[in-house]
């Protein structure tokens, strides 16, 4: 009884894996693109360069994680970001497999309480301070899939493996955003990644479900590892919508995520909803999420953000963000990004704030300046919209906060003051082959 259990549980899982292929092709299979095929695997690779320059850093304080730094305060670097390649084969029409190899090289730094005599938590005073992170290059096992389909009505499938959450449009790959920065709700708000089982069914052209079990909650800003901290999982789904899909695409979803991230603690939970429409060179993106957790415990917060330590706390967040890109010729395009972040319980940031962001990237689609160069013949996920061989992104962001929580302060000394906005320019070029 109890194989026959298990062998149920893998079928209905199984409910994943054409309609959890198509998420997979929108997400890293259209990213890879055409590739070159060795020995029946097709080979794809992508690779990202930058100019940076921050006027301030976000401080989080360590428990909430840290904040990406794609240059120093007030200085211009010039960096290779990312090396991603990967090998995806179809073995048959109901089986097939994937996966990729990251390099990446970033800082993600966080500020943390000081004071010489007494620290942080203590009687004393509390100033924060930045920590002395220095950059980092890391190699991981960044997505894979093994997928199999069974031949039941419109296909039930079963994927196995480490994904990006099928929620929204953003990915944490730079290749698969029309913006070369992502927004304060996927570097916060929600799980940019899960490794587990995950299931799908496409009911009709117009209906899609997808439910996954999987370790934990995974997020770039928090560096947490796929593998789970305790004996509990997290489960999710969404339920997708395509009313239309020719010319146009429009698609719309709702869906959570929850499961407990310590031992014997509630579960962290999110509901989320997206939507898409876009034509072969307009885009139109939002997604909003509201998340909770209980039973949290933050440690005192200093200056410039001075706050009373928590225990046992409830806590909520909401996030958004809105995108609009349109291609203005054929060879640039344009696109405007608003994100905002209402962390009043300090849930996701450590500081209890509304955060914002306003985000401007012309876009240059250099290989499209090539007549004899044929398009891909992919897109980003859940559009019409093409990503093409070489892209130079041109970004100017305005982050904001009601609270001070972005500096200039050398990292190791204690900050006095800091101001409630940032600067951020960036160029960045993304090559996809």
């Amino acid at each position: 009884m109890r194989a026959l259990a298990l062998l149920c549980f893998v079928c209905c899982i199984a409910l994943a894996a054409s309609a959890q292929e198509r998420e997979v092709a929108l997400d890293r299979g259209e990213a890879s693109g055409p590739g070159l095929e060795v020995a029946g695997f097709r080979l794809s690779v992508f690779f990202v360069g930058s100019a940076n320059y921050n006027s301030r850093i976000q401080m989080v304080p360590e428990f909430a994680g840290g904040a990406l730094v794609s240059s120093e305060p007030t200085r211009t670097d010039f960096r290779f970001d990312q090396f991603t390649v990967g090998a995806n084969r179809i073995f048959s029409p109901w089986l097939f497999a994937g996966a990729s190899v990251e390099i990446e090289r970033h800082v993600h730094r966080h500020s943390h309480g000081f004071d010489p005599a007494f620290g942080c938590p203590g009687t004393g005073p509390c100033v924060e301070q930045f920590g002395t992170e220095g950059i980092e290059t890391e190699v991981s096992l960044h997505r894979f899939n093994v997928t199999a389909v069974a031949p039941v009505g419109n296909g039930i499938a079963l994927s196995f493996g480490r994904f990006d959450t099928p929620f929204g449009y953003e990915r944490h790959d730079a290749a698969l955003n029309l913006t070369a920065t992502t927004s304060e709700l996927q570097r916060f708000g929600r799980p940019q990644s899960m490794t587990g089982f995950q299931a799908s069914y496409q009911f009709t052209p117009l209906l899609d479900v997808f439910v996954w079990i999987a370790n934990r909650w995974e997020n770039e800003t928090t560096e947490d590892p796929p593998e789970d901290n305790n004996r509990a999982k997290s489960i999710g789904g969404r339920i997708g919508f395509t009313p239309l899909q020719r010319s146009s695409l429009l698609n719309f979803g709702v869906g959570g995520f929850a499961g407990p991230e310590q031992d014997a603690s509630p579960p962290r939970w999110i509901v989320d909803a997206d939507v898409t429409w876009s034509t072969s060179s307009l885009v139109v993106a939002g997604e909003v999420v509201y998340g909770g957790e209980s039973g949290l415990f933050f440690r005192r917060r200093g200056t410039p953000f001075a706050a009373d330590a928590v225990e046992d706390a409830d806590v909520h967040w909401f996030g958004l963000y809105l995108l609009a890109h349109c291609d203005l010729a054929p060879w640039l395009g344009l696109s405007l990004r608003y994100s905002a972040l209402k962390d009043d319980d300090g849930a996701r940031t450590g500081v209890a704030q509304t955060l914002q962001s306003f985000t401007v990237t012309p876009i240059i689609h250099l290989s499209r300046l090539i007549p004899e160069l044929q398009p891909r013949g992919v897109t980003y996920a859940r559009t019409r919209h093409p990503i093409d061989w070489v892209d130079l992104r041109l970004e100017y962001r305005f982050g904001h906060s009601n609270r001070t929580v972005f500096s200039d302060a050398v990292p190791g000394t204690p900050i006095s003051e800091a101001g409630n906005a940032s600067h951020v320019v960036t160029a960045q070029f993304v090559v996809n082959y």
